[in-house]
This record gives C-alpha cells, sequence and structure tokens, in this order.
C-alpha cells in the first residue's frame, strides 16, 4: 500500500455504456488468478461505478466445502472497523455531545487518569482517530491467553491499568503511529459516555439507519451459518477473534452486500445528522506528517491521489480491503476469508479499472502439483538454531511448515525438494540422500543461508 493509488492522472469515468454484464467480466478477469494461484480460499467482491454495481464471489469457503461466497457471506473486516469508529466519534460530534477537540480523559471513569507527555496538551479524540495520539500499536499489557484470539481478554480492567501507568514518549499531533490501540480506546470510551456496549452503539447509531443488517459484532444464528471460515494465508484453516474492549480498534463482521451499501452511504450521505457525521468523518482532519504518512479522514486513510478513502483489515484469517471515491463516482470492496494482504493490489486494480485504466490480470508463479506420498520424507522436526526447531506436517497435498514460537504457513514447490514461503521471501530447500531419507532443510532468507538438521 505503500504507492497507493495514482489515479491523478487517470481520467474520470466515461459515459460509456458498461453494463452489468461487461463489469462482472471486468472483474472476473482481474480477479480469477488469485483463486487459480491458491492466494485465497474463497472471495467477495463489490463494485460501484457510478449508477451500476456488481457483486462477484469466488473460490469456495473451506477445503471441506465447495459452496462459493456471495453476497451474503459473512466475514472479519478487521481493522476496516476504524472506519466506522471514526464515524462513531463523528456521529457524536454532529449530535453535540463532544467535540473533536474533547480530552480523552473527560470521558474516562474519574477513577482513571492518564499519564500525558505533556500536560498543557492532552490527547484529544481526534488524536485517536487519526493515530496521532502517541499511543502505541499495541499495549504493553496485552499477553493474550490464547495468541490465536489476542484481543479477546483484554478487558477494561487491562484498559485502565494500561492508562494510569504508560507515559508516551511523543505528545500528542507530533507523531503518526498507526495504532490498534487508539482506535480500540476511542470506541471504548464513546460507548462508557453513551453507556452501551460497543456494538450496541454501532447498531444504533450506524447499522441500523444505514440498513446494514450483516454488520455487527455478535452473530445470531443465520449470520454464523453463513460465516465463511477463516484461513491462514496458504489456506490452512484457522481462528475467528473476538474483542473486549478495543472492539472499536477491529471487532466488526459484515458482508459484501452491507459493505457496499456503507460505501454508497459514503459517496451519497443521507439526510440529517448522520449524512452529517458521514461528511465530517470524510473530511480530511490531519495532513501527512511524513513522507511515510496518508493523510487521514476520521478513521479513513486519504490515498495519495487527494481524493480516494480507503481503509484494510486483517485478523487471524481474513482480509479485507475499502475504496471509495466521489469525484470518480466509484467504490471497491474485497472480503476474504483467507489473511492475505495480496487482496489489496486486486482492490487497487479494480479502482483503477472502474477509472478507466487498462488493467491487465496478476500473474503468479505457478503452483506445481506435488504427490502427497512425495511429501512423507520431509515430515519431521529441524533444529535450526537452539529453542528454534522446524515443525513439518502434511495436509493432503499441501506442505506445512512452522517455526518455534511463529504460526504455521503452507509453503509451495518449485520443484520436489525447493519450497518457498508466500508470506515472507525464504525458501526451504529439502536434502534427501540416496535411500530416500531427508536430513536436513535448508532455510534462505535475505541473502543468509541456514542449514536445520533433521532431530525427529
Amino acid at each position: 500500500m505503500k504507492q497507493l493509488l495514482a489515479l491523478a492522472t487517470v481520467g474520470l469515468l466515461s459515459n460509456s455504456s458498461t453494463n452489468a454484464a461487461d463489469l462482472a467480466s471486468e472483474i472476473d478477469r482481474l480477479a480469477q488468478p488469485y483463486v487459480n494461484s491458491e492466494t485465497v480460499v474463497g472471495m467477495s467482491i463489490g463494485v460501484i461505478k457510478g449508477n451500476r454495481s456488481a457483486v462477484r464471489g469466488y473460490g469456495r469457503l473451506s477445503t471441506g466445502d465447495a459452496t462459493v461466497p456471495d453476497e451474503r457471506t459473512v466475514y472479519e473486516i478487521g481493522s476496516i472497523s476504524k472506519v466506522f469508529t471514526g464515524l462513531l466519534l463523528a456521529d457524536a460530534v454532529a449530535n453535540e455531545r463532544v467535540s473533536l477537540d474533547t480530552p480523552v480523559e473527560e470521558l474516562l471513569p474519574s477513577s482513571i487518569k492518564m499519564q500525558q507527555r505533556d500536560e498543557a496538551i492532552p490527547i484529544r479524540l481526534r488524536h485517536l482517530s487519526t493515530h496521532t495520539s502517541g499511543l502505541p500499536r499495541l499495549p504493553d499489557n496485552l499477553e493474550p491467553a490464547d495468541p490465536n484470539n489476542p484481543y479477546a481478554d483484554y478487558d477494561g480492567k487491562r484498559l485502565a491499568n494500561f492508562l494510569r501507568t504508560y507515559r508516551p514518549r511523543k505528545r500528542p499531533g507530533e507523531r503518526s503511529e498507526y495504532s490498534n490501540l487508539a482506535a480500540g480506546l476511542l470506541g471504548a470510551v464513546l460507548s462508557f459516555d453513551q453507556e452501551v456496549e460497543y456494538g450496541t452503539l454501532l447498531g444504533q447509531r450506524i447499522a441500523q439507519p444505514l440498513g446494514l443488517t450483516d454488520t455487527t459484532i455478535e452473530l445470531d444464528d443465520d449470520q454464523k451459518a453463513r460465516l465463511a471460515p477463516p484461513h491462514t494465508e496458504g489456506g490452512i484453516p484457522d481462528h475467528c477473534w473476538t474483542f473486549d474492549q478495543l472492539a472499536g480498534a477491529g471487532a466488526i463482521r459484515s458482508t459484501v452486500d452491507d459493505m457496499l451499501q456503507f460505501a454508497q452511504s459514503n459517496l451519497y450521505p443521507p439526510d440529517g445528522k448522520l449524512g452529517e457525521a458521514i461528511d465530517l468523518a470524510w473530511q480530511v482532519h490531519q495532513q501527512p506528517i511524513d513522507d511515510a504518512n496518508f493523510a487521514m479522514g476520521l478513521g479513513w486513510h486519504v490515498a495519495r491521489d487527494g481524493t480516494t478513502r480507503w481503509h484494510n483489515g486483517q485478523t487471524g484469517g481474513y482480509h479485507a480491503s475499502l475504496f471509495a471515491n466521489r469525484e470518480l463516482d466509484v467504490a471497491v470492496v474485497v472480503l476474504t476469508n483467507t489473511a492475505t494482504d495480496e487482496v489489496d493490489q486486486l482492490a487497487e486494480q479494480l479502482v483503477r479499472m472502474l477509472a478507466g485504466s487498462a488493467e491487465k490480470p496478476r500473474e503468479f508463479e505457478t503452483v506445481l502439483k506435488v504427490e502427497p506420498e512425495k511429501l512423507q520424507p520431509y515430515v519431521g522436526k529441524y533444529q535450526v538454531a537452539p529453542g528454534a526447531v522446524f515443525t513439518v506436517t502434511t495436509k493432503g497435498d499441501q506442505l506445512l511448515v512452522g517455526l518455534t514460537g511463529q504460526p504455521t504457513f503452507r509453503v509451495y514447490p518449485r520443484s520436489n525438494t525447493e519450497w518457498y514461503y508466500k508470506v515472507v521471501e525464504a525458501t526451504l530447500t529439502f536434502h534427501v540422500d540416496e535411500s530416500g531419507q531427508c536430513n536436513s532443510v535448508e532455510l534462505f532468507q535475505n541473502g543468509v543461508r541456514q542449514t536445520a538438521k533433521r532431530i525427529e
């Protein structure tokens, strides 16, 4: 996302007679390589182009379920939740409950006094939404009981203890630093101010007024049945995430249908206070502090073209991308049940395609097929350093590799013996002796080769 959306050189939409079928065909042409290359397991895509829209589904829900995802398939949208949290702030401002300059501490329980870098410059609500609060990306007392569900047990007591003891290293507004903690805190204080939980506030102030029937945190039985099973990059089944006090940072689940409706509401805000709030959140509230930063609305990132608003999100088993541009009158939603940021590039391509650019389908490295029985010699444990062991397992024709203290990832064959990661630039080469036994594996990463000897 470093060079996001060079749309300044692309003209506005032409008055062509592109129909829905043509639009769907163009989406298919750009999206299908992500399925063919096994980059994603399942994916739902929605686009808006003027008065036309299209929704497409790809892949399958899981290895054991060939159902193709559709417009009602439910996904975790991760950090796109921050856009909704920014809108909740804008809604509270529009209804004169707070201002953007309200100090955060004013909305906290009286028993919690925040540490400040400079007592004369308090952390204000706008700082939380624009990632300029001086708070770190994550609290130093996160310490999840289950690393596969890292936010589930971060409750009000832990958050209060952190706020009482942490002294920011930077003054508010001095530096941009993306912060899940800050966005989660914003959701928490807005909820505390209105005496409801974050999920209830989301429903009352945004989801229900906009008709977003599947945009929620807690799923009902019907929504659970439509939830796409989560996968890590490489198609390995994973876990859903749950949130407690930091829900505003990434707890929301939604569908392409709902996200398109949300995008449409941002392109053409409704009348009334909610429309005023949408416009307020859309406005630029923070210019880039240095070259690496994006301008910020409330929750929204502003692309380099100055007009596209965007956010992406990833949890343990999902990735989501949302783009909207009022001048071009376009929006793109990409939701997948695979934790891979590769689909952000697809979302960017779709925006450029809608703007009139001739986009070529992405080319992926061809995935070779290796028969499952040929993988068995590799199964085992290999020590690369004291306390660092590669554990190699298989699932069907997939080879899975985990390193001590890290998640297990799928690796892909360039040959029977050389395999590569998609999550990082690294390869593994298995060394097999004349008897067909594998006695070591060589890791090549960042120009360095390391040999791990088989220990089991």
